[in-house]
């Protein structure tokens, strides 16, 4: 399996353990900084902007040491998993990146897969860049790096497309740990 399916099957594992998990913990614990600005045609639905509160490097059932997940401050990441609140059923996101190079064998250079609750509701995104598996995904943009080595996510000009509608939203931001 490639990594970029194994980012939206993240997502989806993710997606199933808010809907039947919960926490006493208040979310106040994180450990990155930084917004990120949405535009595009869903940002009506999603809102127009996310803050980042938790992070989590490496291979939390992404397969890879390449990926770094970026959560809402609802979004609790206890001993290396992610630990979801009641509050984050309503209201939050998850965004798995990864970027990865040519000794990592992969079928994208970089990918995204985030999920955005909203109101209770799910919107799912996703993009790869040099996506060479036969599909159509979006290309995230030459603007997107994940550089782990200086704890850094930046989304510049960053596309990333809904699973259902095909819509688009454009991610701007920097985010730090």
């Amino acid at each position: 399996m490639n990594v970029f399916k194994k980012c939206l099957m993240l997502c989806a594992v993710v997606s199933l353990s808010l809907m039947g998990c919960s926490s006493d913990s208040d979310g106040d614990s994180g450990n990155a900084k930084g917004s990120i600005t949405l535009s595009g045609e869903e940002t009506s639905v999603v809102g127009t902007s996310l803050t980042v509160g938790n992070i989590l490097e490496g291979a939390y059932q992404t397969g890879t040491t390449k990926s770094v997940t970026l959560t809402h401050k609802s979004i609790d990441i206890e001993d290396g998993e992610i630990n979801p609140t009641t509050a984050s059923l309503v209201n939050s996101f998850i965004i798995v990146t990864a970027q990865f190079d040519d000794e990592d064998n992969a079928a994208a250079t970089k990918a995204i897969s985030m999920i955005i609750i909203k109101n209770g509701e799910e919107y799912r995104f996703v993009c790869a860049s040099d996506y060479n598996g036969g599909s159509d995904e979006l290309d995230c943009g030459s603007g997107f790096n994940v550089d782990q080595e200086n704890n850094q996510v930046t989304f510049d000009d960053t596309t990333v497309e809904n699973t259902e509608t095909g819509k688009v939203l454009t991610l701007n931001g920097v985010v730090t740990w």
